[in-house]
């Protein structure tokens, strides 16, 4: 996760993060959502019952199932870092919500340059285009940056999660499709961000030199 913060994520923040939040970037942020994304797949609808009928939302979703849940594995992720922190649980500096807000918003364009085409690309387009929408990110069309509302965020990010859960939970597939259609598009904001990023690496490839013969 280092390597990915240093070598990728920093670098797309530096072309497109607004200036005054780059200082928010850390990678203990970039680590925990990606440990919070990967314990979010636990979390949330799996077996459900429809008309008496047991099954599972991977079933039920179909080919949707994979972009819908790695959205809301994103999503839910942030949420409950947020959530944990207003309980007091007393995790995380108080300063979690700008530092976590301003990675998640750099790791946003970070994945989704694997594509729309593919399950992860796809989910972060999601993930942006209804931030967007929300007014939660915003785009200064003089600098082409990027700023994240903190307090929008963490109400925003809420919302998603129980828009897809609710998704999930009814097993309800045309749900799952219009949702995609709506929000899983490249939007010209986002088509234009990614042109700046050429000269980024799109992900690191680790070498194991021990173990080379």
């Amino acid at each position: 996760d280092r390597a990915k913060f240093d070598r990728i994520l920093m670098p797309i923040a530096q072309v497109l993060v607004a200036e005054d939040q780059l200082g928010d970037l850390t990678a203990e942020s970039f680590f925990l959502h990606t440990l919070w994304h990967e314990m979010s797949h636990g979390l949330g609808p799996g077996k459900i019952t429809l008309d008496g009928r047991e099954t599972e939302v991977r079933l039920e979703l179909k080919e949707t199932y994979s972009t819908m849940e790695e959205a809301k594995a994103d999503a839910m992720g942030e949420w409950t870092i947020f959530v944990l922190t207003r309980a007091g649980r007393d995790y995380f500096p108080a300063e979690i919500f700008a530092e976590q807000s301003a990675t998640y918003l750099a790791g946003l364009f970070r994945s989704v340059r694997f594509g729309i085409g593919e399950a992860h690309g796809q989910a972060n387009a999601i993930q942006f285009n209804y931030l967007m929408e929300k007014k939660a990110i915003a785009v200064d069309e003089a600098t082409g940056r990027f700023s994240i509302d903190v307090a929008v965020f963490e109400k925003v990010i809420a919302d998603l999660v129980a828009e897809i859960c609710m998704i999930q939970a009814a097993g309800d597939y045309e749900a799952s499709v219009k949702f995609i259609e709506k929000y899983g598009k490249m939007a010209p904001e986002l088509a234009s961000a990614l042109e700046k990023l050429a000269g980024i690496p799109v992900d690191v490839e680790p070498l194991f030199p021990r173990y080379e013969k």
